[in-house]
């Protein structure tokens, strides 16, 4: 096959925004409002790919009424269980061949733990093989230890992932901008405690906690595989404590001017990445500070962006370092292990899912 170059202009991006949180974060709203900025106000340009059993439809107009702030009028269709891999590429492929300018789906993570989803998959996989094994040794007449083999087979049920790269390849492929709900769950600890009981003696037990010190965005766990936050054009967490404003988890500087972090998610922030990836520079709204500014505006705002950048990956914490004085430098050797922890999962160098790993391994 021929293979031939051309000048790269940016006329024409395709963007994929992922915003992950627990109910009550704003999520559907926050996407619609991003959504409709990108469809340059036109809600008809919108599709709204829906799993979570017409909730969507909550933003939507009553009869005879009109949109408006927080009503859309976006096109609406269910997706229902079972949640494969190749349900939503089938129903990416109709809204993408219907020419939506932009597609919302809400939720993505019910491809990860959904009902047909791949924790599904990879459970009936190790069922079967568990199942041959044990028809095998009873066969044999061997001893047969169902835990071992349950354990044996759940590495090599894990090949359920293919498909899944095969979603997620036809979402950056998509020519229509994509807008993708995610749930999250939060991280939970385990810790020993010391509780008083009669008579003055004093127990050790295990509790579990929630992680409340830890930053918003290492706090809340988007529910799909952990790369793929990672793989779109920018992606946020959203709590419940602030509605609608956005925690950075990949924010690169190209993109910052359009996302102000210290208010929430709006129509314009559509708007103005829509701006970017039609070929411009992304218009800051007014009174929002450059990225420059904003790096240098105290110590806690430059531990704030060093923590974003190194969310990023080890290049993006080297490219954010780079621009700062010797000054703010030194200031950051006080958080260096943390930024080249943060740094290091972001690289996400392994394959793994969140379900590899027992989730009490999994809690920090």
């Amino acid at each position: 096959m021929s293979f031939t170059f051309a000048p790269a202009v940016r006329d024409r991006v395709g963007l994929v925004i992922g915003l992950a949180g627990p109910s009550g974060s704003g999520k559907t709203l926050s996407a619609l409002k991003i959504a409709r900025g990108l469809a340059g106000g036109d809600d008809s340009r919108i599709a709204f790919i829906d799993t979570e059993g017409g909730r969507g439809k909550h933003y939507a107009p009553a009869p005879g009424e009109a949109p408006g702030p927080a009503r859309f009028g976006f096109r609406h269709g269910d997706l229902r269980a079972p949640f494969t891999p190749e349900a939503y590429i089938a129903a990416i492929d109709a809204a993408d061949s219907a020419g939506f300018e932009v597609i919302v789906i809400d939720s993505f993570s019910h491809s990860w733990d959904g009902p047909g989803g791949l924790q599904d998959q990879h459970a009936d996989a190790v069922d079967r093989a568990v199942a041959e094994a044990k028809a095998k040794a009873d066969e044999k007449g061997w001893r047969f230890d169902e835990f071992a083999a349950r354990d044996k087979a759940s590495v090599g049920a894990w090949r359920v992932k293919t498909p899944y790269r095969r979603v997620v390849s036809r979402l950056l492929q998509c020519r229509a901008h994509l807008v993708i709900c995610m749930r999250a769950d939060e991280k939970l600890r385990m810790e020993t405690v010391e509780e008083e009981g009669r008579y003055g003696k004093t127990y050790r037990k295990t509790v579990i906690t929630q992680a409340k010190d830890l930053p918003d965005a290492e706090r809340w766990v988007p529910i799909v595989e952990k790369r793929f936050p990672y793989e779109l054009t920018t992606s946020f967490v959203l709590t419940p404590a602030r509605p609608g404003y956005p925690v950075p988890i990949k924010l690169q500087e190209q993109h910052r001017a359009a996302v102000p972090l210290d208010r929430p998610l709006s129509e314009e922030t559509g708007a103005g990445l829509a701006a970017w990836a039609r070929g411009g520079a992304a218009p800051a709204e007014p009174g929002t500070k450059s990225a420059s500014q904003q790096s240098r505006g105290g110590r806690d705002k430059l531990f704030a962006d060093a923590r974003d950048a190194a969310r990023q990956g080890t290049a993006a914490l080297e490219a954010f370092k780079a621009d700062l004085p010797d000054r703010a430098i030194r200031a950051l050797d006080s958080i260096a292990a943390e930024l080249d922890r943060l740094a290091s999962n972001a690289n996400a160098a392994d394959d793994g899912f969140p379900g590899d790993t027992p989730a009490s391994e999994r809690a920090a």
